[in-house]
């Protein structure tokens, strides 16, 4: 393994000091291995509800993440949610068959970014699945085969915390039973990025795969 020329590797959040022997490897899935954003998919939910002015939901109510988190980490249903969405925005939920949240979802996976996580299998490094996602839209992927890359997959719905919380990073940590400076963290969100640094982990804000080949290659990864 190279070792870093010491120059702070592109889009990476270091912890203090930069770490050297690596072994873990965290990728998140939406927005850096699927090709999804929960954005476009509030806004086909919200224009289905008849709201026109808003492209988020965080637009609608910037309490709503916050209730999205907690069915991401499955303390509450999606009846629940959806319940409690109509509570604070008194806008009435149309009745779907199944899962609403799962209407609008069909990732497709990012090639390139997929040849880069085999590349870094075959070198030898554990890649691991960390990422948020509700019951549907992890039943999707299992459905689909669309972890079948990571040796892993640590979802929020499924361990009951949620990025940014530092549970989270230190529950897979524990489970994989390494340091903090073992591992390295892929995320397209920066306050999660920002999160994972303060755990002692050295993060990636993910702006696209060369940009991560780049900083790979600068800390000898790659």
């Amino acid at each position: 393994m190279r070792k870093s020329t010491g120059s702070k590797a592109p889009g990476v959040i270091p912890s203090a000091p930069m770490k050297k022997h690596v072994s873990l490897i965290l990728v998140d899935m939406g927005g850096v291995l699927a090709l999804h954003s929960d954005i476009s998919l509030e806004q086909s939910l919200l224009r289905d509800f008849g709201i026109e002015q808003h492209e988020s939901f965080c637009e609608l109510d910037p309490t709503l993440p916050l209730l999205l988190q907690e069915h991401s980490k499955n303390s509450i249903d999606e009846k629940e949610m959806w319940r409690r969405f109509t509570e604070r925005t008194h806008i009435e939920v149309p009745p779907f068959h199944g899962s609403l949240w799962a209407k609008y979802f069909n990732p497709t996976l990012d090639t390139a970014m997929e040849n880069l996580l085999q590349e870094l299998k075959r070198k030898g490094y554990r890649i691991v699945c960390a990422t948020n996602t509700e019951p549907a839209h992890y039943a999707y992927h299992l459905k689909h085969n669309q972890y079948a890359l990571f040796h892993h997959v640590y979802a929020s719905c499924e361990i009951g915390h949620a990025k940014p919380e530092y549970a989270f990073f230190s529950h897979i940590l524990l489970q994989e039973s390494v340091s903090a400076e073992q591992a390295f963290f892929i995320d397209d969100n920066l306050d999660n990025c920002k999160a994972a640094a303060e755990v002692g982990i050295t993060a990636h804000q993910y702006l696209g795969v060369e940009n991560l080949r780049l900083a790979l290659i600068d800390m000898g990864i790659l």
